[in-house]
């Protein structure tokens, strides 16, 4: 009998003990998928997969970007929240899947706090808003008295949840009637905005501004409360007397609820070590976004906040779920 319970004890101990041990071998030679639910060509995207490259530098992780487009990022979202907590599956989120996006929908398929573990933040990133090279509107201004002559005639693109609020923001500040055209992701929408199939596009410099050094787009305008260093000559919409558009985005790294703590930390450690290696803080600066590490003690009441802030807005712009 004691024979019996030494072995009952042993082996409660080993089960104890296994999980703790997966996760400080975390992620050992398993690829872990991560998760963007946005498009290919997306600046969240592109950001996800300069990051991951530093990682995997630095640590030999293997990592495949998988993304998961649609719903303004909730079909990703909503994946990443259902997946089992092994620290297998993580995602790229941002203002527009966890602060903007919640309010956007009437039966939203997860909490945007209680369903997810969010280990992490990249970076910030303002909005600019973009006409086509060849567009007659050669301000605000242009674009705005166009709009007051023309109600409903003029239409704008968005890709994210970030982009439909900022815009539907910008149109009842300015006192105008533009109708919003939804798109899958911010690419395709500044694709149809330079063929001139709608009249301008609220995005993210990270996404305009390479087709705007191209000569494709023009940047009118940005959403924020300075000038963009990377766009010193552009006008806040504030400086043209529109207030109450400045609205900041965000991303980070999260995984599903419940993740062991050493995997947690283990992103935590690696983002925050990532993003002081100047040749990302170089290539994030150039894509106009800041890079904006936060300790993991302040990420859940971060993201509470965001979600309070963008939701203020919302309900301000009249928006409806949908």
């Amino acid at each position: 009998m004691k024979f019996k319970a030494v072995i009952t004890a042993l082996m409660a101990v080993g089960l104890a003990w296994q999980p703790a041990a997966q996760a400080q071998e975390y992620p050992g030679s398993r690829p872990v998928r991560f998760i963007v639910p946005f498009p290919a060509g997306s600046g969240t995207d592109t950001m996800s997969r300069m990051l991951l490259e530093e990682i995997r530098k630095a640590t030999g992780a293997t990592f495949v970007v998988e993304n998961r487009p649609g719903a303004l990022g909730q079909i990703g979202s909503d994946h990443v929240a259902k997946s089992a907590p092994d620290g297998y599956t993580v995602m790229m989120s941002s203002s527009a899947t966890h602060s903007s996006g919640p309010h956007l929908v009437k039966k939203l398929p997860y909490d945007p706090q209680r369903d997810f573990t969010h280990m992490a933040r990249l970076l910030t990133f303002d909005v600019a808003l973009f006409v086509a090279a060849n567009s007659p509107h050669r301000s605000v201004n242009d674009l705005l008295a166009d709009a007051r002559k023309n109600p409903d005639k003029l239409t704008y693109g968005y890709g994210s949840a970030t982009a439909q609020v900022v815009s539907a923001t910008f149109v009842r500040a300015a006192g105008v009637s533009i109708r919003g055209v939804p798109y899958k992701g911010q690419p395709p929408a500044l694709t149809d905005l330079i063929s001139g199939q709608t009249n301008f596009v609220m995005a993210d410099l990270a996404v305009g501004l390479p087709q705007a050094k191209a000569g494709r787009l023009r940047p009118l305008a940005v959403a924020s409360s300075k000038r963009s260093a990377v766009l010193p000559d552009v006008p806040t919409l504030t400086e043209l007397g529109i207030s109450g558009v400045e609205l900041q985005g965000w991303t980070g790294v999260s995984g599903p609820a419940g993740l062991p703590p050493p995997i947690v930390e283990w992103w935590s450690r690696n983002v925050a070590a990532a993003v002081k290696q100047p040749d990302l803080i170089a290539k994030l600066r150039d894509m106009a976004t800041e890079p904006a590490p936060l300790p993991l003690s302040q990420m859940n009441a971060m993201v509470a906040e965001q979600y309070k802030v963008w939701g203020q807005r919302i309900r301000e712009a009249g928006i409806e779920p949908e």
